[in-house]
Formats: structure tokens, sequence, C-alpha cells
């Protein structure tokens, strides 16, 4: 009896395996990757026995030819929002619906920003001009810039938008898995909207290889109606062959660091009460800091209690090295650098 109760259990974990259901299943700790064994998959139980503990709360059958299968609800279709894909054996590919907040995104008055968003604006109309001609309606963005310039923020405006367009941003974690899940999404849905963000797309390519990260903007799985939007603060290390051909990057832009009055923005956004003339010193005093400066000098004077020319010393020093550890400890015992020195006032929220 084991051994059937065994051979039972391989028999259906085989189906599952093959009937690639799109899980929709929540993630409030924004873990990609919690249930994908692509390369380590789950182990069977010896003694196999089907019960209630093993299917969870089941409610109704997921359909698969004449194959039914438990589960707790079937949707008819995604939720908008922002999804990573996984892929385990026992459920095939799966969406994990990322918990993330859009709604405190500021947008910046910066020139490069403005016109990329506006430029995927209108792609999103032009849907009949790409009939036409007979191309898919696709689209590749390459943004590249310091860390720190916004690049981040621009791809959650995006993501934000498309979102309330009713449509999907998919970040990729592994570009073979990705593909896999994107063209079984446009199976299911063949008209929304998707933005599919690569984040430090460097990092991508030298994980999985540049030829997996090509096979998903042009290879056979390639899908209709989607933005490919990827970022990196190194693009010397992307072949030309990724960065020069439009269909994979048709536009190449540069986000710079924050501007005057994107700094001021930013400043006020963050900081409502700071006076006019601090707020004019601030602005003048952080020439080429980026978001994640701007926001230490807050956390640094306001929330520490430290002196506003200190922190703008150890910041300006900070941003001339290029790898920190290369400095040793010399550098970082020097405690105007340190970044805990000066009494820390009451409360602060970030």
């Amino acid at each position: 009896m084991e051994h059937d109760n065994i051979s039972e259990a391989d028999e259906l974990r085989r189906h599952i395996s093959t009937f690639q259901e799109t899980v929709v299943r929540s993630n409030d700790n924004n873990d990609s990757r919690v249930e994908t064994c692509e390369t380590e998959p789950p182990k069977v139980r010896a003694n196999f026995n089907i019960g209630p503990s093993d299917t969870g709360d089941v409610r109704m059958w997921a359909v698969n030819g004449g194959n039914y299968f438990p589960c707790e609800r079937t949707v008819p279709a995604l939720p908008p929002g922002q999804y990573s894909i996984g892929r385990c054996e026992a459920r095939g590919i799966y969406f994990i619906k990322k918990n993330v907040c859009l709604d405190e995104l500021i947008i910046l008055p910066d020139s490069a920003s403005a016109e990329i968003l506006a430029g995927i604006e209108h792609f999103w109309t032009q849907e009949k001009t790409f009939r036409k001609f007979g191309f898919l309606w696709k689209r590749g963005v390459l943004l590249w810039g310091p860390a720190g310039s916004g690049k981040t923020s621009l791809v959650q405006l995006l993501s934000k938008k498309i979102v309330e367009l009713g449509g999907f941003s998919v970040y990729v974690d592994h570009p073979e898995i990705d593909a896999k899940g994107l063209e079984l999404l446009r199976r299911i849905e063949p008209t929304r909207p998707i933005v599919v963000m690569l984040e430090d797309i460097d990092a991508i390519v030298r994980r999985f290889n540049e030829a997996t990260v090509l096979a998903l903007f042009d290879g056979e799985l390639q899908i209709d109606n989607v933005t490919y939007v990827a970022t990196t603060n190194y693009p010397g290390r992307l072949d030309p062959r990724m960065i020069n051909r439009p269909s994979r990057f048709d536009v190449v832009k540069k986000i710079g660091m924050p501007s005057d009055s994107s700094r001021r923005i930013y400043l006020q956004h963050k900081h409502p009460t700071l006076p006019q003339k601090t707020l004019d010193v601030w602005v003048n005093q952080t020439q080429g800091f980026s978001f994640a400066h701007l926001k230490e000098v807050i956390v640094a004077v306001e929330c520490l209690g430290q002196k506003f020319d200190d922190v703008i010393e150890r910041l300006t020093e900070m941003m001339k090295l290029d790898h920190l550890p290369e400095y040793g400890e010399d550098y970082k015992s020097k405690s105007k650098f340190a970044g805990f020195s000066g009494a820390a006032s009451s409360g602060c929220q970030q």
C-alpha cells in the first residue's frame, strides 16, 4: 500500500507540474522567490497521503483538460499591481503579488524623467499605428546614470501609471522563468498592458548570462503590448549589441543627479516645515547630491541632531569614493565621517 501511495503522489505531482496554473500569491514580505524550487525541488515524503493538511483551505476546482485540481479560489484575471514570477515543481509558473505603496512617489521637474514618461505614455496610445506597419507593439527603454539619481523612482512612477491603467508591472528575477511566465500571462490576458522591469540589468546579465537576458526581449517567447524598462549604474558593463540595437532598447537615456528645482521639491516634500531661508541654503549646499544623500541630510540633521555643515562635509567626502572598502578602517574610524555622532533629537518618522 505504501508503494501505491508513493505512485499516486508522483502521478499527481506530474499532473500539477505540467498544468502551469497561474497562482496569485500575496506576499507581504516582498520575498519574490519564497517557493521557487527551480534548482532545489521539494522533497516528496516517503509516506504521502493527500488530506486537508496537504491541500490547504481548498474550496473549488482548477481545471486542466480532463483533470481537476483542488484550490482555495480562482480568479478570472490578475488584479492590477506589481508582480514577480516564480516557478515550483508542484505548481509550475505562478505570480507573486508585491505589497508596495506607490502613493508617496514624487513627480519631479527633471527633463530627462519627464521626457521618458511622456514618451512611454504616448507609446501606450499607438497600438493601431504599430499594427498598421505589422510591428510588435513593444518598446524598450534603458535608463543609466549614477546611483541615487532617481532611476528607481522613475521606474516606480511607470509602475504606478501602468497599474492605474489596469495593467501589471513585472520585476525580473530570473529571465528564463520570467519569459515563460510572461508568455503564459499574455495567453491568459492578451490585451492588458505590461511593464517589465529589469533593475540593475548589468547584474542580471552577470548572474544569468547575456543570451538568457536577450531571449527575454527577442526570443521565441517574446510578447506583445509590453514596455521593457531597465536600469544600470554601469552602462559600460553591457555589450554594445544589447544597448545599441533598437527593438531591444529603443531609447537609452541618462538620468543625471537631481537639479536644483528637483532637490528643492524633494526637500519640501520630505521636510515641509523647513524655513524658506534654510531651504535655500540646503538646496545651494547640496549640488550633485543624490536623493539618498538628501534623505541622509534630513535624517542626520533633524533625527540625529548633527550639525548641517558637518553632514555636508561627510557626504561630500563619501561622494568622492568609488569603493568604500578600499579605504580601510582608517577612513571609517574618523568620527566626523561615521554618521552617528551628535545628540539625537526627539522622535523622527521616515
